[in-house]
């Protein structure tokens, strides 16, 4: 009997503990590793067959351009924290001769559980030392819910919301499609001066001339992990003189993530998917499982009852059922 009672008590030691550590993994090691990612090293390319833009030097509008647009972003370990990532951002815009297009870069940080905007870090915006952003920048959430969300748009320096529209599959991959619509968004750049005769104005001299953009945005986003799977733009920035009496297409194009970059954010993700599976629900379950089976035999063990005890003036070979030897034996 002591040893029945001495291997429950080790049953139940061994199944707590098991049932303990599936707990720590799921409800502590789980959350604090299910974090966006600070570092990050990786440039992402968009092209459209057809652009249209405004030849700045030459003053005139090209139309039919083959447009390539490199965005490179990099991660600032040095700055990045537990909490809060640091990446910065250049985005070149050129034809597919090499012509210079456009360019931008920024700086921003984000909270590493949500992807929202941080404003810290020395961040900034092409000449914008302060551009306090907000909305999320750069990654979505980690399990993103289906509902809009404020994307920052770094061209209108606010955020846009993006609404949930459907769930699809890109690459193998379940994905949430978002749209942004921005629809005469004054860009916060600065005024250009150009000759009004390129807005058909007859004035020889510059006149001042602001820029806008409308369009849409389209986001796949993979929910776990909170990757932009791809991306499409299709925009159109116009330059409006500030009297209303003129305006040209500035650039224009319908821009789309490579398929490459989208079939390897989408692998990317996939593992993500994986890894959070195995980590948040197939450990703690195989610690779990075990350590319950464990406690319940444990328990069984512990408080089972024994043998029953002979009743007073009952030999010990009655009591266990068995005929007692005649006293002549």
């Amino acid at each position: 009997m002591i040893d029945r009672r001495l291997h429950g008590v080790v049953a139940i030691a061994v199944g707590a503990f098991l049932v303990t550590l599936a707990a720590l993994v799921r409800l502590y090691v789980y959350p604090s590793a299910m974090l966006l990612p600070a570092e990050h090293d990786r440039i992402t390319r968009m092209s459209s067959e057809s652009g249209t833009y405004f030849d700045t030097a030459a003053l005139r509008t090209r139309r039919g351009v083959p447009i390539d647009v490199a965005i490179a972003r990099y991660g600032d370990l040095v700055r990045s924290t537990a909490d809060v990532a640091v990446w910065t951002e250049f985005v070149s815009v050129q034809t597919r001769t090499g012509d210079r297009v456009d360019y931008h870069e920024r700086r921003a940080a984000f909270d590493r559980r949500t992807g929202q905007a941080v404003d810290c870090c020395d961040g900034y915006e092409d000449a914008d030392p302060r551009p306090r952003p907000r909305g999320l920048v750069f990654r979505w959430p980690l399990d993103t819910r289906p509902i809009s969300h404020p994307v920052y748009d770094p061209l209108a320096r606010r955020a846009v919301t993006a609404r949930f529209e459907a769930i699809e599959t890109l690459y193998g991959v379940r994905v949430q499609r978002y749209t942004q619509r921005l629809v005469n968004e004054r860009l916060r750049q600065p005024a250009m001066n150009l000759p009004g005769t390129v807005f058909g104005l007859e004035e020889p001299g510059e006149v001042p001339a602001t820029a806008y953009l409308d369009g849409t945005r389209t986001f796949w986003v993979e929910p776990a992990s909170g990757m932009v799977i791809g991306v499409r733009e299709n925009l159109v920035k116009t330059l409006r003189t500030d009297d209303g009496r003129g305006s040209l297409v500035l650039f224009s194009a319908d821009l789309r993530t490579s398929s490459g970059d989208e079939r390897w954010n989408a692998g990317e993700a996939g593992h993500f998917r994986s890894w959070s599976v195995v980590v948040g629900t197939v450990v703690p379950l195989s610690l779990a499982l075990p350590g319950l089976v464990a406690l319940l035999l444990g328990l069984r063990r512990q408080f089972r009852p024994g043998d029953p005890r002979p009743e007073p003036g009952e030999s010990a070979g009655t009591a266990a059922g068995r005929e007692p030897l005649p006293a002549d034996a």
